[in-house]
C-alpha cells in the first residue's frame, strides 16, 4: 500500500477518535508534536532499527510521550512504531491536519506581498479569499520585493496571481506576440504586392 493511503488511514482512525471523544485540537497537536518527533534523524533511525528491541523503543516512548500526549497519541505512536511505519507519521500528521481543515470548512492561504501589509489589507485580504473559496482563511503572509506589487495567494493548490510582475509578464507576451502577427501580417502584404504588378 502506498506511504500516502496508509497515511490517510490512519489519520482518519485518530480524526474518528478524537471526533468521539471531543479531543479533536488536543489531538491535532499531539499527532504533530509525534511528527515533528518521529522526523528528526537520529529518532527516526533509532526507532525503525531492528537491533533494538521492539519493548526498548516502546518503554522509550511511553516514558517520553506519556504525560506529554493523550492515551489515544500515544497508542498512535506506539502503533506507528510496531507497525515500522516511522518515516510515515509526519504525512499522518498532515493528513490529519487537512482532514481537520475540511471538518471546519477552513484552508490556509501563504500570501505573498511585495512589501508587508497593515492589519487593515490583511483583513481585506482575507475577505476575498474567503468569497472566493467559500471557507474561513487562516492568512500567512510573506514578503518578497520581486512581486513588485499586488498579492500571490495559494490556497491548496489553487493560485491566484495578482502581482504586478504576473501582469507585466502578461502584457510582454502580448506585445511579443502582437509584434510576431503584425510582422507576419507586413510579409503577407508584401509578398502580395510583389504579385501583383
Amino acid at each position: 500500500m502506498l506511504k500516502g493511503a496508509i497515511a490517510r488511514r490512519y489519520a482518519g482512525a485518530i480524526f474518528d477518535l478524537a471526533l468521539k471523544q471531543h479531543t479533536l485540537e488536543r489531538t491535532l497537536e499531539d499527532v504533530q508534536g509525534i511528527g515533528q518527533l518521529f522526523s528528526k534523524h537520529t529518532l527516526s533511525y533509532l526507532l525503525r532499527e531492528p537491533k533494538v528491541p521492539l519493548q526498548r523503543k516502546e518503554k522509550a516512548l511511553r516514558e517520553t510521550l506519556s504525560t506529554r500526549v493523550l492515551p489515544t497519541s500515544l497508542n498512535l505512536a506506539l502503533l506507528v512504531v510496531q507497525r515500522s511505519l516511522v518515516e510515515v507519521m509526519p504525512n499522518i500528521a498532515r493528513e490529519l491536519q487537512q482532514m481537520v481543515f475540511d471538518y471546519k470548512n477552513q484552508a490556509v492561504a501563504e500570501v505573498t506581498t511585495a512589501a508587508p501589509m497593515d492589519e487593515k489589507q490583511q483583513v481585506l485580504v482575507k475577505q476575498a479569499l474567503e468569497k472566493q473559496t467559500g471557507k474561513t482563511i487562516l492568512l500567512q503572509t510573506k514578503v518578497n520585493p520581486e512581486i513588485l506589487g499586488g498579492v500571490v495567494a495559494r490556497v491548496g493548490d489553487q493560485v491566484i496571481d495578482g502581482s504586478v510582475q504576473q501582469r507585466l509578464q502578461v502584457l510582454k507576451r502580448q506585445l511579443l506576440n502582437g509584434m510576431a502577427t503584425s510582422s507576419v501580417e507586413e510579409l503577407v502584404v508584401e509578398h502580395q504586392g510583389a504579385y501583383t504588378v
